[in-house]
C-alpha cells in the first residue's frame, strides 16, 4: 500500500473507529436483533451498478468523461485500484448477489454462447441457484427495506425476478440488455425485452430512457418507503455503458468534437493522469488486442491515423455517444443524491460505485452474416442518428482498449481489462471509521467480497450455514480500511475463476491465467504488482511457482464444478448455434421475402420461355 495512503486510514482509524462501532454495534450479532434494532442508527446503503464501463473511464481513475457525482464519492470515500469481478455480466452479478463462485451461483457460462458440454449441467442453471444466498433476502431479513432499478440479467420469468429474491419493490429487465428507449431487445438472444415491476410487467413509455427511468423508480420508492422506518438498500444497475450505445442528443453533442484526436492520443492522456493520481505505476506498457482473436471488426493496423477522415470522423462519434451515455448515467446518480440531500437522509446514506466488467470490445452486430441482417433490420437509422432511437452503436475494440487503460485484454477475457474495474466506496463523516478523503489502497478484492461487506456496514449477522444454501465466501473490506489488516485476503489465498474455458487464479500478488477460444490456450503467469498491465509472462521463469498455481487451478475446477467446453469450442460459432431459433422468428420475413422474389423470377422465366417457343411455333 502507498505509505502516504496507510498512513491516512491508520490515523483515521484510530480517530474514527469509534463513530461505526457505534453504529454497527445497533446491529448487533444476530438478524433477529438487527431488525429489532433503532433502525434510523444504520445507514441506508446506495449500490450503483455500471455495466461494461472500463477501469479508466471515470474521472477519479484518469478518464476525461464528465463524472462529477461519482468523482465527488470518491473524494470524500475511497478507491480501489485493484478491485476485481469476473470478466462477463452474469457470472459478477451472481457473485454480488450470493457471494459465491460463479459456479455455486448457477451461472458458470455465459448463457448466449454457453457450450454444449455444459448445458444442462450443474452451476450452468443460467439462473441465480435456488442453493445460493440472495443479497437482497438477507438484507431485507436484517431489517432493510429493499429496493431494485434496472437490470437484472439473474433468470427468466416473474418466479426468477427481483422480488423472488428478497427485493421488496423493483423495476427490473431480467435480460443481459435491452435498447434504451423502447421495448426491444439488444442483440437476437430473446424474441423481446422484458421488464418487471412489482410483480407485473411493465412497459416503457413513450419518453421511456433507462437511466432516468431506475432512478426515478429508486426515488419514487425510496419516498413511498420512508414511512416503514427502516433504513434502505437501493441498487441502481443501469444499462449504461451496455451496447447498444444511447443517450440523450444534448449530452452528444457536448462531446461532439472531443474525441477527434483519436483514440491512441486519449488512452496515453488517461495513463497520465492514473500516474498522477497514484492509481498505477510510471513507465507501463499499453498493451493491444490481440489481433490472433480473429474476430472480424479487428483490423491489421490499430493506429488511428490509418483511419481516412470519414472513419476517424465515425469513430469519435461513436467515442462521443459512449461518453455521453456515462456522463447521462452519472447525472441520474447526481439526482438521486440530491434527492437524499433534500429528504434529510443524505448524511446516513452509504454509496458503493462499481462496474460489473471491464469494457466491452467485441460488437456483436458485425460477428457474421446474420447477425449483421439482423441488426440492418432492427436498428435502421443511420450515422445521421448514431446515438439515438432505432440505432445501434458500438465503440469498437480500440475505444474499449482506452476504456480499460492501461490493462491488457477485454470483457469476456481473464485478462485484467476484463477482470479490474472501478470501485468506490464513500461513507458520510459520521461513518467514515478510518476512512481517509480520497484515499486509494491498492490491495487486492473481489466480486464476492461486497456481500459481507455490505452485510458489515448494516450490522446483519453472517447466514448460518444450512445444508442447503452455499455459504458466502468473500471477506468484508471494512478491516483493511479500517487499518486493521493489510490485505484484504491472507497472500496464501486462492482465488480462482472460470467461465467457459477463460481461468484466472490470484494468489496474493501473483496471477495465473488462459485465454478461452479462439485465443491459443497457453498459461500465463504474471506478477501484478509490478506489472498490472501484464505484459510479462512469468512461467518460464518461475516453474515451481507455476506448478503450485496450476494445482490450485485444479483443485478450484473439482470443488466448483466446473465443466469445460467441447474440443473445438468457437464462441462465435457457438452464438449462432445458441440462437438461431430467434434469429428465425425475427428475420422470417427476409428469407420469406427472398423466395417470393425468386418465385416470381422462376415464374416470369418460364412464362417468358413459353412464349418463346410459342412464336417460334410454324402456324398450320
Amino acid at each position: 500500500m502507498n505509505t502516504l495512503v496507510q498512513r491516512g486510514l491508520r490515523t483515521a482509524a484510530r480517530a474514527g473507529l469509534m463513530a461505526l462501532a457505534a453504529v454497527l454495534a445497533v446491529g448487533g450479532a444476530a438478524a433477529a436483533q438487527a431488525a429489532d434494532a433503532p433502525p434510523r442508527l444504520r445507514p441506508n446503503i446506495v449500490f450503483v451498478l455500471l455495466d461494461d464501463a472500463g477501469f479508466s473511464d471515470l474521472g477519479s481513475y484518469g478518464g476525461e468523461i464528465a463524472t462529477p457525482t461519482m468523482d465527488a464519492l470518491a473524494a470524500q470515500g475511497v478507491r480501489f485500484s485493484n478491485f476485481h469481478t469476473a470478466p462477463t455480466c452474469e457470472a459478477s452479478r451472481a457473485m454480488l448477489h450470493s457471494g459465491v463462485d460463479n459456479h455455486l451461483a448457477g451461472m458458470g457460462a455465459l448463457m448466449p454462447v454457453i457450450a454444449e458440454s455444459q448445458k444442462g449441467k450443474p452451476g450452468y442453471e443460467g439462473y441465480l441457484s435456488d442453493r445460493a444466498h440472495s443479497l437482497g433476502a438477507l438484507m431485507r431479513d436484517g431489517g432493510y427495506a429493499t429496493y431494485f432499478a434496472g437490470k437484472w440479467n439473474l433468470g427468466y420469468g416473474l418466479e426468477r425476478s427481483p422480488g423472488a429474491r428478497g427485493w421488496d419493490r423493483y423495476l427490473a429487465l431480467e435480460q443481459t440488455g435491452a435498447d434504451n428507449f423502447e421495448a426491444k431487445v439488444w442483440a437476437p438472444f430473446n424474441a423481446e425485452a422484458v421488464w418487471w415491476q412489482d410483480g407485473r410487467r411493465y412497459h416503457p413509455p413513450k419518453d421511456f430512457y433507462s437511466s432516468s427511468a431506475y432512478a426515478d423508480a429508486l426515488m419514487r420508492y425510496i419516498d413511498e418507503g420512508r414511512s416503514n422506518g427502516r433504513p434502505f438498500l437501493a441498487m441502481l444497475s443501469l444499462q449504461a455503458v451496455h451496447a447498444p450505445l444511447q443517450a440523450p442528443q444534448a449530452d452528444i453533442e457536448r462531446y461532439a468534437q472531443r474525441y477527434q484526436a483519436g483514440w491512441d492520443r486519449i488512452r496515453a492522456e488517461r495513463y497520465q493522469r492514473q500516474v498522477q493520481m497514484g492509481l498505477m505505476p510510471a513507465g507501463l506498457t499499453l498493451p493491444r488486442v490481440p489481433a490472433t482473436l480473429g474476430f472480424p471488426h479487428l483490423r491489421a493496423d490499430a493506429a488511428w491515423s490509418a483511419l481516412s477522415a470519414d472513419e476517424q470522423q465515425r469513430m469519435a462519434r461513436r467515442m462521443a455517444v459512449y461518453a455521453a451515455m456515462l456522463d447521462n448515467a452519472d447525472q441520474q446518480i447526481g439526482r438521486l443524491r440530491e434527492h437524499l440531500r433534500r429528504i434529510g437522509e443524505l448524511d446516513r446514506t452509504v454509496f458503493v460505485v462499481m462496474s460489473d466488467n471491464g469494457a466491452d470490445f467485441t460488437d456483436v452486430s458485425q460477428v457474421n452474416l446474420p447477425f449483421r441482417a439482423w441488426y440492418r433490420w432492427n436498428f435502421p437509422a443511420g450515422d445521421d442518428a448514431m446515438g439515438g432511437p432505432g440505432s445501434f452503436v458500438h465503440y469498437g475494440p480500440y475505444w474499449a482498449e482506452v476504456s480499460n487503460t492501461p490493462l491488457a485484454q477485454i470483457k469476456g477475457s481473464p485478462g485484467e481489462g476484463g477482470m479490474r474495474v472501478p470501485f468506490i466506496l464513500s461513507l458520510p463523516p459520521a461513518l467514515k471509521a478510518g476512512i481517509a478523503d480520497g484515499s486509494i489502497t491498492p490491495a487486492f478484492a473481489w466480486v464476492t467480497d461486497v456481500l459481507p461487506t455490505l452485510l458489515d456496514l448494516a450490522g446483519i449477522a453472517w447466514p448460518a450455514d444450512a445444508a442447503d444454501r452455499h455459504r458466502p465466501s468473500g471477506k468484508s473490506l471494512l478491516p483493511h480500511l479500517r487499518g486493521e489488516a493489510e490485505r484484504v485476503h491472507a497472500a496464501d489465498e486462492a482465488i480462482g475463476f472460470e467461465s467457459l474455458g477463460a481461468q484466472a487464479l490470484f494468489k496474493g500478488d501473483w496471477k495465473l491465467q488462459r485465454m478461452g477460444s479462439p485465443y491459443d490456450g497457453q498459461w500465463r503467469l504474471f506478477n501484478l504488482r509490478d506489472d498490472p498491465g501484464e505484459s510479462r509472462d512469468l512461467s518460464m521463469a518461475q516453474p515451481e511457482r507455476l506448478r503450485q498455481m496450476m494445482a490450485e487451478v485444479q483443485a478450484y475446477d473439482r470443488a466448483h464444478g466446473v465443466v469445460m467446453p467441447e474440443p473445438g469450442y468457437d464462441p462465435i460459432k457457438q452464438l449462432l448455434r445458441n440462437n438461431w431459433p430467434v434469429l428465425l422468428k425475427q428475420l422470417w420475413l427476409l428469407p420469406a421475402l427472398l423466395l417470393a422474389v425468386l418465385a416470381a423470377a422462376l415464374w416470369l422465366g418460364v412464362r417468358a420461355v413459353r412464349r418463346r417457343r410459342s412464336r417460334s411455333q410454324p402456324l398450320s
